[in-house]
């Protein structure tokens, strides 16, 4: 089977060539190196206003409200957590929500009333 390399190279170290930076060099460039943060108009953050309608996903206000077991409690709070990870805003004020996630349990029938009761 033919070699795809026509030169023989015996060390890795044959590839480098006295014109290469070498890890000291690289260690220096890369030390002069300042970042910057991008400046924002103020302006331009005042007059931005998010509409109450939006469907901008990571801008809505969330209620959770969880009945039943532990583990439907933690299933709630896994859910916050996971929406508040991805932006949205939890609340505990229901009226002022765009979104409301009920989490009942079907097992035990006083957390099923109450769940649809708040549904009504």
């Amino acid at each position: 089977m033919p070699a795809t390399c026509d030169s023989l190279v015996e060390d890795i170290e044959d590839i480098v060539s006295a014109q290469d930076p070498t890890p000291h060099d690289r260690l220096l460039a890369r030390k002069s190196v300042v970042p910057r943060v991008r400046k924002r108009n103020k302006q331009d953050e005042l007059t931005e206003d998010l509409q109450a309608d939006s469907v901008i996903p990571g801008t809505q206000k969330i209620w959770v409200k969880t009945w039943g077991c532990s583990h439907n409690n933690s299933d709630g709070e896994y859910m916050a957590g996971q929406l508040a990870a991805y932006g949205y805003k939890i609340t505990e004020n229901s009226s002022s929500a765009d979104l409301w996630l009920l989490n009942s349990c079907t097992v035990k029938n006083p957390a099923e009333d109450h769940f649809r009761n708040s549904i009504k």
